[in-house]
């Protein structure tokens, strides 16, 4: 499938095609350049992807999990005649970087599930190994996300990195990175709810105090504003204030800060 119409197929999987696009999509569907199939196969994967967390070690990975792979090896050459559909779905998924990456996480996790599984047996190395690889993945296609136009594509890499840990250091300057910059204030939004959840480490909570001062819209101040508060971090009260001494802020924001900074103790 061409690279042109992914997009299209991104939004369609999101429910996000508006009249004009979803008339469009199906007149895609219809001349035959948009197989349905393969946009089902599609929405498969990512439901995989972004609900799938790696397991706790635990078990025979070595013995089982390859055991499995000969088999599939040496299954091959009848595979491929058997199932000439498996064909037209690879080269939709192989053809582009992401589909590249969704495909291996995918491959990983199964891997990752087998191995907790079907045995109790020393192999916690190399299944650690999987998990690296499994994160490695995840965090090149949250990367990958966060570069695309689409705001559902910036919300996915956000949804993403939620998955992974507040030590990795690419993730978090990236969620504040997109905190600070990103043009759509649903996306900062996203990324603040994100940071949220690691505020437990003291570099992001510094970093989050600091992004205050950075936001111009309204909504993100008092969104920010309200997790001080929760956070009871007295260090956001200077930030505050210099919303508050800006002639700019509208009144209204001004009576809610207040509000927030009379909050933290």
């Amino acid at each position: 499938m061409e690279e042109k119409y992914m997009s299209m197929i991104t939004e369609y999987i999101d429910g996000t095609l508006s009249p004009e696009r979803e008339k469009e999509f199906q007149q895609y569907v219809q001349e035959g350049y948009i197989d349905m199939a393969e946009v089902e196969e599609m929405a498969k994967l990512q439901g995989i992807i972004l609900s799938t967390a790696a397991p706790e070690p635990s078990a025979a990975l070595k013995k089982n999990f390859y055991q499995m792979l000969n088999e599939a090896q040496s299954n091959e050459p009848q595979a491929k005649e058997s199932f000439p559909f498996l064909e037209r779905i690879s080269t939709s998924i192989f053809g582009s970087f992401l589909g590249r990456m969704a495909f291996g996480i995918a491959v990983l996790a199964i891997g990752l599930y087998f191995g907790t599984s079907l045995g109790n047996s020393s192999y916690k190395e190399e299944l650690s190994d999987l998990n690296g690889q499994m994160v490695e993945m995840r965090e090149m296609m949250m990367m990958a996300m966060l570069e695309k136009e689409s705001v559902s594509d910036r919300l996915k890499g956000i949804q993403i990195s939620s998955e992974l840990s507040s030590s990795n250091e690419k993730v978090i300057n990236a969620l504040f990175l997109t905190l600070n910059s990103d043009p759509s204030t649903n996306v900062r939004i996203a990324a603040l709810n994100t940071l949220a959840g690691f505020a437990y480490d003291p570099k992001v909570r510094e970093g989050l105090v600091n992004s205050i001062s950075k936001q111009k819209s309204p909504l993100m101040q008092v969104n920010l504003a309200e997790l001080m508060v929760t956070l009871q971090e007295t260090k956001a009260k200077d930030e505050l204030k210099t919303i508050l001494e800006n002639d700019q802020t509208p009144e209204e924001i001004k009576v809610t800060l207040r509000a927030s900074m009379e909050k933290i103790i």
